[in-house]
């Protein structure tokens, strides 16, 4: 069996900041008259998760055959490239604590979800969307990257239908995030959300607090009783950072189908 791969690199417009791209369609795409689009930020450790296992999964129902899109900045560094994370992923400007493996950067250089949530949706979304048969777009993101996706959530609900977010870091800058939902919690939102954090990540220190923020989220967007929100959240008891990714995929896979 073979499945088709499509690889090419994508400049942000305001940015000028260069994305490499790898897009898988299903083994069955040409029979398939459309399919969901899985939009993978942090594509570099996120994206061969979830294809493979929606390959898998889906042969017994328990995901959908989909469009995995890959999305990775460029950068030659490791170093470099956990500082594009929080400069992209980052919704408010602010300089992390270095055990998050960013350094070097000043509070400027960050908080700029905004400009990337542009390149998302006025240059990806729309070359995949004219290029592919799609019928719901999912986003998953696995701490900045799922940080970035409650940003995206609460500024253009309508732009993706499902979320993933594996251990959003909901702790940034005095859990900045927070205040940005209260401002934003008007009207409706119209989505699907999964989110999960790992027991094991409480070691990180208290400053993280990834499942107690997960859990206080889940209950301030479940008060707000948005009629089209549909939201679950999951601890899942023996994982770190790392490992919550492909636990939080299994079940967010199976969930959001």
């Amino acid at each position: 069996m073979s499945w088709t791969q499509s690889d090419f690199t994508l400049t942000c417009t305001v940015s000028g900041t260069d994305h490499a791209i790898s897009v898988t369609t299903p083994f069955r795409y040409d029979s398939l008259n459309e399919v969901p689009l899985i939009v993978c930020l942090d594509g570099a450790w996120t994206a061969g998760t979830v294809r493979d296992a929606t390959r898998i999964m889906s042969m017994s129902g328990e995901a959908p055959e989909a469009i995995v899109v890959s999305v990775s900045f460029t950068d030659d560094k490791m170093s470099d490239y956990l500082r594009s994370r929080a400069q992209w992923f980052s919704p408010t400007p602010w300089v992390p604590p270095e055990i998050t493996g960013v350094k070097g950067v000043k509070a400027e250089d960050t908080g700029h979800a905004l400009i990337y949530l542009a390149f998302v949706r006025d240059q990806l979304l729309r070359r995949l969307v004219a290029d592919y048969r799609v019928s719901e777009r999912w986003l998953v993101g696995h701490s900045f990257s799922g940080l970035f996706g409650l940003r995206t959530l609460f500024a253009d609900p309508t732009l993706f239908d499902k979320y993933l977010l594996a251990s959003p870091s909901i702790w940034w800058d005095d859990r900045a995030i927070l205040a940005i939902e209260a401002e934003s919690a008007l009207g409706d939102v119209s989505a699907k959300l999964f989110m999960t954090a790992g027991a094991e990540e409480d070691s990180l220190g208290g400053e993280f607090n990834m499942c107690g923020n997960v859990i206080e989220l889940a209950k301030i967007l479940n008060d707000r009783r948005y009629p089209n929100l549909e939201l679950s959240h999951a601890m899942l008891p023996t994982d770190s950072h790392s490992s919550t990714i492909g636990a939080a995929i299994s079940r967010g896979l199976r969930y959001l189908q």
